[in-house]
């Protein structure tokens, strides 16, 4: 079962609540931009994830069957405790070396690229930490915990991990001092001096105040959110890769195999003029968040890819794991093209925008034809036709409005 499946209407519908909720305080945390980029991004990394996890879980399996030490099984209580404690505290040291380990950063610092906080944040996962986060839980398998038991638990833990992103739930009291809270984990999205590496907890706060790496959100420095050498950019394939790119240039050009080892895998900043950690200076009233101008057509036709990229995604989670895998990455490779051009439309990009034209009318010319799905009913092939029409109109209309091309920026705090 694809839990994931179940868990994304859910998600979109608290990301509409929270989208609500924040319209009627007159509180302003989401920008189309933003949120649109973060939800695609989301649906690349469940791609990615759908094509390694199988694996992943299955090596889990074979190593709890060969060398569990304890022969635990689903129907005892203690292999549930076990497994929720000792899965939260390996995430805690996952997901902290996700911010210590260079190479690691690479992959989870798309997490954090967005310079908003809200639910749609929370959808924003690398594609990338899934080829190593799963080796943190094996002593898990060796201990003998059931896959039976993992499997449900690393969900249960990932939905908690999606309410926190939100800005508009307070300081909750004695839950802050035990939990991972909105609070908390607004905290671990931050740029400021004392957001820096610290509350990594997924569930439970304590292993942050164990190991010293916890720290209160401030009354009087606000949290301001994303990465101090930003991504700039809302292509969701690129935001995955662009700190990698940087990393590897910057490895390549940096004298020494031990100097560039440590580079890789060392901390994130270390350079070997100084031996040391070398910070990126940061002023709260200074920072800019990235920013492309959007006609209004331009903003309603991102809207609409964003729905059918959304189509697209949740029709490849129904049927993706009865697929073979051509099949599976021609369809996911299709969803992530899809959800480039969105990207493509929001900076406003000439050339981007002619493919993601072109995309449009391959797509819908294959299911006008029925060349993709088969057999093709009339009801299939009308709706097919509105939704090419709607495409060309808002095309057409946005091409007429000019596509702006030049990036600006607006104040972090700006209302």
């Amino acid at each position: 079962m694809n839990a994931v499946l179940y868990a994304f209407p859910v998600f979109l519908l608290l990301i509409c609540l929270e989208l609500c909720w924040s319209h009627f305080s007159g509180r302003r945390v989401f920008r189309a931009a933003d949120s649109l980029t973060s939800m695609n991004i989301g649906a690349i990394s469940e791609i990615s994830r759908g094509l390694i996890k199988t694996v992943t879980f299955g090596l889990y399996a074979l190593l709890e069957l060969k060398v569990g030490i304890v022969a635990f099984t689903a129907a005892d209580p203690l292999a549930w405790i076990l497994a929720f404690l000792l899965y939260d505290f390996f995430y805690y040291w996952a997901h902290r070396a996700g911010h210590e380990v260079n190479i690691l950063w690479a992959a989870h610092s798309t997490h954090h690229s967005s310079e908003e906080f809200n639910m749609a944040t929370a959808m924003r996962q690398s594609a990338t930490t899934v080829f190593y986060v799963w080796i943190f839980y094996l002593p898990m398998a060796v201990l003998g915990i059931p896959v039976e038991v993992f499997v449900p638990i690393s969900f249960a833990s990932l939905f908690y991990q999606f309410w926190v992103h939100t800005t508009l739930v307070p300081k909750l009291g004695w839950y802050d001092k035990v939990f991972v809270s909105p609070s908390n984990h607004r905290v671990h999205h931050g740029q400021n001096g004392y957001a820096i590496d610290v509350n990594y907890g997924a569930t439970l706060i304590v292993w942050d105040r164990l190991f010293g790496t916890y720290a209160e959100e401030s009354d009087v420095e606000p949290v301001v959110y994303g990465i101090r050498k930003p991504v700039k950019t809302w292509n969701p394939v690129w935001a995955n890769l662009v700190v990698l790119a940087r990393i590897v240039v910057d490895t390549v050009r940096t004298a020494g195999w031990k100097n560039r080892l440590i580079k890789l895998f060392g901390p994130p900043g270390w350079e070997p003029e100084i031996n040391a950690i070398q910070k990126t200076a940061f002023s709260p009233s200074a920072f800019r968040r990235f920013e492309t101008p959007l006609g209004k057509w331009q903003h309603r036709y991102a809207l609409f890819s964003y729905v059918m990229v959304t189509a697209l995604f949740t029709h490849f989670l129904t049927i993706a794991y009865s697929m073979p895998m051509g099949q599976r990455l021609a369809y996911g490779g299709l969803v992530i093209l899809s959800a480039m051009g969105t990207g493509w439309v929001l900076e406003g990009k000439r050339w981007g925008v002619l493919l993601e034209l072109l995309r449009g009318l391959t797509v819908a010319g294959a299911l006008l034809a029925g060349l993709w799905f088969s057999p093709v009913t009339g009801t299939f092939q009308a709706l097919a036709a509105a939704c090419l029409t709607l495409m060309l109109t808002l095309y057409a209309l946005m091409w007429r409005e000019g596509l702006a091309v030049t990036a600006t920026v607006q104040p972090a705090h700006q209302a």
